[in-house]
């Protein structure tokens, strides 16, 4: 490669990280817990959770939310899966009033009360929209991953020593040099999982705009035939009146006439209403799609929609590879622990990038008698404070959730929930520009961030009973990963430098230059 087009990518692979680096943390970092939004909202209920489901009488259910006034006509049900033994009839106004949802036991058909946390909610749409107006939340996380996606196809480039970086680190030289080889190998090691997440990020961020392009890539530019394709038919209402066949007997129909998916939500549009449609929707068992569906007349029973994108074109089934790449809608739970890992990876190297660009501009500058140029660059106040607040904001409010339940504040428990999230991340940000230790102050959102993830166990098994030695299912996978994640604070905690030195004695200074010389040319024959 010629020296001018790898100075080029080196300078847009930086400069990318630059200007897109803090948001594509607060991006990244928020997707874990979007990853595990379902187990999240599972565990924060202090329900008793339905671990082994006998049965699910789907009909019955209805019957029972509507003993207890649900009264609408269009509704959706998410039957118990495997992370969440309950059933869950949902009606979503399109306005801004809320949701109307009836739990239910499927064992007994006992309603249960609704969870007062909405920390799971919370965390996920952070990750989605940035809790920004839609669409333009949604579109700047597209944009992030835009960002992400030319800063990893530019770093590939620029680092086609890979061989020897998968494992060159060199702890006891320079913090610049060691920054570059942290860097190195959290890109490297990664690098198959963030290269996922960045494209079906930021195809999924994007859709608004990429939908008339893939319209004309996939059905000759018909976006109204498109979006049947991808939803559905529209039930068409009559106001007639038409008795509704059995929900039990329509899921029996389901499963004979697509084996193959594996049923997530029902769609229920114009009950006992002539007109009225019922639709299932889920992934595909064996194969990465998310967007197979079957529609069904509600009064009579026949079928009228039936969409599978795996046997279509590659731009369908690339389309609906998307989701079940991004969210890890196939495998198992250690896949999804994986994903975890590659995408708190990912943050390291988002973080040692900043801090490497700082290094190589303000890091080496010394003065006279050579001590180092005591400077506090904005760059690394902002980025401390945004990142490192937003992991101590989030281990906050994951506490917040089973604390707060001391307090009996009901649904009041969402405001000060937010309220807390908020607060603390907003502080925490304005901490650095106030106290200039930048190292004391991550040590200190370190140990932060693991004592809040002990206090979640400890107020878990102290308010709800749940004990981590008794828990069973995914309560005990999520307190198991509450635990883990509070020890790999402690242990980063422990491994961060505390001081850096900022003066060398004088029969130490030429060698400290040497050193230093030394280094950037091996950074130089590196990069």
């Amino acid at each position: 490669m010629q020296q001018s087009t790898h100075k080029t990518l080196y300078n847009t692979h930086g400069w990318i990280g630059i200007i897109s680096g803090i948001l594509l943390f607060i991006v990244t970092f928020s997707g874990i817990p979007a990853l595990f939004e379902e187990e999240l909202s599972h565990w924060q209920s202090a329900n008793n959770p339905v671990l082994n489901v006998q049965q699910q009488d789907l009909d019955k259910a209805l019957l029972t939310a509507q003993a207890q006034g649900f009264d609408h006509s269009t509704f959706f049900i998410q039957p118990a899966s495997e992370v969440d033994g309950n059933i869950y009839i949902a009606h979503y106004p399109e306005d801004e009033t809320p949701a109307h949802i009836v739990k239910i036991n499927p064992n007994n058909g006992q309603v249960l009360p609704e969870a007062n946390s909405d920390m799971a909610e919370l965390l996920g749409h952070l990750h989605t929209d940035l809790h920004l107006p839609h669409p333009w939340g949604r579109y700047l996380v597209g944009f992030a991953g835009m960002a992400m996606l030319l800063a990893i196809i530019a770093g590939i480039f620029i680092h086609l020593k890979w061989r020897k970086e998968f494992v060159m680190l060199r702890p006891k030289r320079s913090w610049r040099l060691l920054l570059t080889d942290q860097h190195k190998l959290l890109g490297l090691w990664s690098l198959p999982f963030t290269l996922i997440l960045a494209f079906s990020g930021t195809i999924l961020g994007l859709l608004g705009l990429i939908s008339p392009i893939l319209a004309v890539a996939a059905f000759n530019g018909d976006v109204p035939k498109a979006t049947e394709a991808v939803l559905g038919p529209v039930a068409t209402i009559t106001q007639e009146y038409a008795p509704s066949q059995s929900i039990n007997d329509f899921v029996l129909k389901q499963r004979h006439d697509m084996p193959n998916i594996e049923m997530d939500f029902i769609f229920i549009d114009g009950l006992n209403d002539k007109g009225g449609f019922i639709k299932f929707s889920g992934n595909h068992k064996s194969k990465l799609s998310n967007l197979e569906s079957i529609t069904y007349k509600l009064a009579s029973g026949d079928q009228v929609h039936r969409g599978s994108f795996v046997e279509k074109g590659p731009f369908q089934r690339i389309f609906a590879a998307v989701t079940p790449l991004h969210y890890v809608l196939y495998g198992n739970g250690w896949l999804k622990l994986l994903y975890a890992l590659s995408a708190l990876a990912a943050c390291g190297l988002i973080v040692s990038g900043n801090m490497l660009w700082l290094e190589r501009r303000h890091g080496g500058k010394r003065n006279a008698d050579h001590t180092k140029v005591a400077k506090n660059h904005w760059l690394g106040q902002l980025t401390l404070g945004t990142c490192g607040g937003l992991v101590v904001a989030t281990t906050a409010v994951i506490a917040a959730s089973q604390v707060l339940r001391i307090f009996n504040l009901g649904h009041q428990q969402v405001q000060w929930e937010q309220a807390l999230f908020w607060g603390t991340w907003v502080g925490l940000i304005v901490l650095p520009f106030v106290y200039h230790n930048s190292f004391k102050l991550s040590h200190f959102m370190m140990r932060a961030s693991g004592l809040l993830l002990l206090v979640t166990l400890l107020a878990d098994g102290l308010i709800n009973g749940r004990w981590l030695w008794h828990s069973q299912g995914w309560v005990f996978n999520m307190q198991c990963g509450f635990l883990i994640s509070a020890l790999l604070c402690f242990y980063l905690d422990f491994k961060i430098p505390h001081v850096r030195e900022e003066k060398a004695s004088k029969s130490a200074t030429k060698n400290l230059v040497t050193t230093e010389e030394q280094d950037n040319r091996d950074l130089d024959s590196v990069a």
